[in-house]
């Protein structure tokens, strides 16, 4: 036996909402819902269970300088 659920969400609701985001948030929207999404978030699990260790500001920008 399965439990469903429906869900009514007006498109113009969802519109508005997204508009109201800040810059940053949107753009991180788009990527979540593109292709590059699914390897973002592979990365972000990876960084926060510490498996990756990510490079500082200085360790990035060390031969740059």
């Amino acid at each position: 036996m399965g439990i469903g659920v429906n869900v009514e969400l007006k498109v113009e609701e969802i519109a508005k909402t997204i508009k109201k985001l800040k810059r940053e948030d949107r753009e991180q929207l788009l990527l979540l819902l593109s292709r590059e999404g699914k390897e973002i978030r592979k990365r972000i699990k990876e960084i926060k269970s510490r498996k990756v260790k990510t490079l500082s500001r200085e360790e990035i920008l060390k031969d740059v300088l």
